[in-house]
Order: structure tokens, then sequence, then C-alpha cells
């Protein structure tokens, strides 16, 4: 085996972002580590103004750039402050969606409780 495939197990490996692929169709509990604002580039290369979250569990960062994502997340935090959400644990989930090039997007639980 060459040193590059032992390297690399896994196509995702040096990728930044999360996608809805890697969650395996299940649901995962992800503690938010920080709130960061970033240019998101999104088709046609055009920039927007949004946030990425970072995890304990994970290096990998979550795009939170639509208004579907924003809203989930403020409701499953609590809070609309992204300085008060570090420390908050959240799930996510696949769905499927057709403006996704895999057809699959991320989205948050709502906890049952504020359902």
């Amino acid at each position: 085996m060459s040193e590059k495939s032992e390297q690399k197990k896994s196509i995702y490996d040096g990728l930044r972002y999360m996608y809805a692929e890697q969650l395996k169709g299940k649901r995962v509990k992800l503690t938010i580590k920080a709130v960061l604002a970033e240019k998101i580039f999104g088709d046609g290369g055009r920039a927007t103004d949004g946030h990425v979250l970072s995890f304990t569990e994970t290096d990998k960062l979550l795009v939170v750039s639509g208004s579907t994502i924003k809203r989930q997340l403020a409701i499953a935090t609590g809070t609309e402050s992204p300085d008060e959400m570090a420390g908050k644990q959240i799930t996510l989930y696949p769905v499927k969606s057709a403006r996704s090039l895999s057809g699959l997007a991320i989205r948050i639980a709502i906890p049952e409780h504020m359902a």
C-alpha cells in the first residue's frame, strides 16, 4: 500500500466542511465549539455573509447560510446570538434536497420539548 493511500481513509479527509452524505442517514449529536462569521460562496461563486459552526467532536465545519438552518439553529440552541451558542449540543440529520448536488442537505433537529 502506498503512503498516500495509508494516510487518507475517506475521500472526505482533508475537506474542511461537513456534507450530508457523511451522516450516513443517521442523527448525529454534536457540541458547538464556536460560531465563526465567514463569506460563503454559493452557485456561480456568489459570496454571501454567513456563519460556520465548529464542533468539539470533529474538525469538520458546518455551513449555516440558509434561512431554514439558521432558524433551526436558533430554536435548537435557545438563542439567536452566535456568542451564546458555544457549549450547546445540537443534533444534525440528513434530508433530501433538490438544491444540493448530492441530493442531500443537513438540517438541525428541533428538541422535542420545543416542537
